[in-house]
């Protein structure tokens, strides 16, 4: 008999005992239940039905608790955002103004916004990719308009508007934007156009490729109605024109739930193009012809547009502006947080180099876990608007101060190396090659947490910890030299 027959004998045998074994605990426990309930019958009623009645909450009990601790857990769904206004706006705009916080972006968008909406017209903005025909669509839909256009791939570098009275009578603005898709710049410029205006007329001249799907998606996301116009479409056959179309229908369904669904139209722009010709004495040339404009599907589509709720159609675009100057905001408080959190780490480092210059015998124990780590941590948390636990900020100078208490030796190293680089210095003393050393450390401390604490707006120790070990190894040789002019100024300071 092999050995794997031997093994599913024993297991066999084992499942068997088993089977006897918990047969037998079975019936010993319905002995034991029957005969309890035979002597609680004997002695009162109310003896006997209360016990039932006991064991029975006692089994529902059980269950539910066997329920609750193996049910899987139902995330709660994630509270949606308070969706912004103009008041909470306005606020919070005076918030970070008491703050120091540059918001001149953002008020320039509300005053735009006051102004398109004095106005009372309809604005939209035709987008796109870069030589898909914007500027030559214009022309077509505005006769006498004059954009530049050129089959240079860019052209159009600034925002332009165009006064355009549709067929039925209603006065239009037409804005021109820069191509997306060529310059960074350029592509944040035409896509915060795209959301001042009311309707967006998406220009593509095929098949929509994944960028072009990536700004629809968060054209739609923003809740901007749009129209999507397949241009240069004298360029395909009737068969392939109608496919392409499809195809892009198919993608744009799914887009917003809450819009309707994008149209598509098929256009021709008109410009020119290069054509053959056979001359009279059957020489080929090339010459260039003007396409002929098509366009009377898209005027027909942007009436459309134009007269639906005109009150949702305003609403829509004041909810998009409104998120484009939030955006402003966050990006200015963002820089001066930045700039507030540099000053911050400079300063503490200054005072860490100083300290280190003033000790009888430097120790990253008095840095680190001391005044001046605690303090700087909390100072870089109340820039961020993060509320700072002592437990979590002990916790990050713990990990912060075992990653130093392995990397001191060679920082020292590398210190003394770097004060040898300046003149009259030579052999220096272990004071001065500490101070640096814990200069370095405080800076890359500084710049770890601020790093931290902007990435995941709270205090992670564990975190800021490895953006710490990281910062601790950038640009060493710089950061030396430069701790290295610190501490030998700060020591000509002590000195005078």
């Amino acid at each position: 008999m092999n050995n794997d027959r031997r093994i599913r004998l024993l297991l066999a045998l084992l499942v068997i005992l088993a089977l006897v074994l918990a047969a037998g605990g079975a019936l010993r426990l319905a002995d034991a239940a029957l005969s309890v309930l035979e002597r609680l019958q004997e002695n009162s009623a109310l003896l006997y039905y209360g016990f039932i009645a006991l064991m029975i909450a006692a089994a529902i009990g059980a269950g539910w608790l066997i329920w609750w601790l193996l049910a899987p857990v139902k995330r709660r769904p994630k509270k949606d955002r308070e969706p912004i206004t103009e008041e909470t706006l306005s606020a919070r705009i005076e918030t970070e103004r008491a703050d120091s916080t540059d918001v001149s972006d953002a008020e320039r968008e509300l005053k735009e916004l006051a102004r398109r909406r004095e106005a009372g017209k309809l604005f939209i903005a035709l987008i796109g990719e870069v030589s898909t025909g914007k500027s030559t669509l214009i022309r077509a839909l505005v006769p006498g308009a004059t954009p530049e256009t050129s089959p240079i791939a860019g052209t159009t570098r600034e925002i332009t508007h165009y006064h355009w009275i549709s067929p039925s009578g209603d006065e239009l603005i037409l804005t021109d934007v820069p191509g997306t898709g060529d310059e960074g710049d350029l592509d944040t410029a035409a896509m915060d156009e795209a959301l001042r205006a009311h309707v967006v007329l998406y220009v593509t001249d095929g098949d929509l490729n994944r960028a072009q799907y990536e700004d629809l998606l968060a054209l739609a996301t923003a809740g901007k109605p749009m129209i999507i116009v397949l241009n240069k479409a004298d360029r395909y056959a009737e068969a392939d024109l109608e496919a392409v179309r499809e195809r892009v229908r198919e993608r744009v369904a799914g887009l917003d739930q809450d819009l309707p669904v994008p149209m598509v139209v098929a256009v021709t722009g008109g410009g020119r193009r290069a054509v053959v010709e056979v001359g009279a004495d059957g020489v080929e040339r090339e010459v260039s012809r003007e396409r002929e404009p098509a366009v009377d599907d898209l005027k027909q589509a942007i009436q459309v547009a134009a007269g639906r709720n005109p009150d949702a159609l305003d609403t829509l675009r004041d909810t998009a502006v409104f998120q484009l100057a939030a955006r402003r905001l966050d990006e200015a408080a963002l820089a001066r947080r930045r700039v507030e959190s540099a000053a911050v780490v400079r300063d503490y480092t200054r005072k860490a180099v100083v300290a280190a210059l003033a000790a009888v015998s430097p120790g990253t124990d008095v840095l680190l876990q001391g005044y001046l780590g605690t303090a700087m941590v909390r100072k870089l948390c109340e820039i961020h608007d993060v509320p700072a636990r002592e437990v979590d900020i002990q916790r990050f100078l713990d990990f912060a101060q075992g990653f130093v208490g392995r990397a001191l030796p060679l920082m020292l190293a590398v210190a003394g190396n770097a004060l040898k680089a300046f003149p009259g210095v030579g052999t220096v003393a272990g004071g001065l090659v500490h101070a640096v050393a814990y200069g370095m450390i405080f800076d890359a401390l500084g710049k770890g947490l601020s790093q931290s604490l902007e990435e995941s707006g709270g205090l992670q120790p564990a975190t800021a910890a490895r953006h710490f070990r990281e910062n601790l190894g950038e640009d060493i040789r710089d950061r030396t030299l430069a701790m290295a002019r610190l501490a030998l100024e700060a020591r000509r300071d002590g000195d005078s």
